[in-house]
Order: structure tokens, then C-alpha cells, then sequence
């Protein structure tokens, strides 16, 4: 009886211990339409969700990832334009698991929210065009050492989303 407690107690509280594939769901950082998804319009790959704006600077680009715990992000910014500075000058969030996956958002404004932290669901700058784009949109993007992952979205080119919308699910 006295081993078939602890047995017990063990197993429940290996039940209590968060696991590696949680799913978290990722919602629009912001309102808008979605513009991409693995394709652009041209035919090329594009392997990501990007969501349109209709202005630039407007506040409030808040972080994709909704977790039931809190995640690190690291911020990288370079500008704060909106109709486009070159590809690799887009401001960044992201967030990278130790199994090499990596989920990020690109492309908004720099502004005094842009920095580094452990939040969920936090607000990373404006909506912008930062980078290689053509008008304010944001860019969420999941990988795996640096190869985009197309299955995490459910949302089609032309959807309408708010920040309530769910885009998809990672992990």
C-alpha cells in the first residue's frame, strides 16, 4: 500500500509539469485583413501570415503569441518607416524554443515599448512597414532552424481578423 501511494503521488505529479508540445494560439497583433499566407500573389513562396493595415504609426502592434504562461521576447529594431527600408532592416519580435523552433514578427514601428522582456500577448511598437515592405502589415512567421513551417496558420488570404482573431496554432 505504502509503494502504491508513492507511485501515486509521483504519477500525479508528473501530470502537473508542463510538456514541450503545448499548442499556443497566435492571434492578430492587430485589425486588419490578412494580405499572405505560403504564397504571395505572384506565385512565389512566401511562408508566413502577413496582416494589412490601413495606416502606419497607429498603436498597439501587440505580440502574435497567446501563452497560458508568460514567454521571452527579444526585440530588434532598426527604423521607424513605414513604406519600406530594405530587406533585413525590419524591427523584430521573436521568441526561440531550444528545439531550434522560432516564431516572429516583423515590420512594425519602433517606439518605447520596443525592448526586450518576458510578457504575453505585450504591445512591441506601431504598426508599421519596416524592412522589405510596402505599407504597414505585419509579418508572423514560424521556423525551424531557419526553414519556414506553413502548417501552424488556419486564416486565407482576404480574411478579415481583430486582435481576438485566431490566426493558428504553434508547438
Amino acid at each position: 500500500m505504502r509503494n502504491t501511494t508513492k507511485m501515486l503521488a509521483a504519477l500525479t505529479s508528473l501530470a502537473l509539469l508542463p510538456t514541450a508540445s503545448s499548442a499556443y494560439s497566435v492571434r492578430s497583433p492587430f485589425p486588419g485583413s490578412v494580405t499572405a499566407t505560403t504564397y504571395y500573389s505572384s506565385g512565389t513562396f512566401h511562408g508566413a501570415v502577413d496582416i494589412g493595415a490601413s495606416s502606419c504609426n497607429y498603436w498597439g502592434a501587440e505580440t502574435g503569441v497567446v501563452a497560458t504562461l508568460s514567454w521571452d521576447v527579444s526585440i530588434r529594431t532598426t527604423g521607424v518607416v513605414c513604406n519600406g527600408n530594405g530587406s533585413g532592416n525590419q524591427n523584430e519580435a521573436k521568441h526561440a524554443w531550444s528545439d531550434g523552433y522560432t516564431f516572429r514578427q516583423w515590420h512594425w514601428i519602433k517606439t518605447s515599448d520596443s525592448y526586450d522582456r518576458t510578457c504575453d500577448r505585450c504591445q512591441v511598437g506601431n504598426i508599421g512597414g519596416t524592412g522589405n515592405a510596402t505599407g504597414p502589415h505585419a509579418h508572423l512567421q514560424y521556423d525551424r532552424y531557419g526553414t519556414n513551417v506553413t502548417s501552424w496558420y488556419s486564416v486565407s488570404k482576404g480574411q478579415s481578423v481583430n486582435r481576438s482573431t485566431d490566426v493558428g496554432s504553434i508547438r
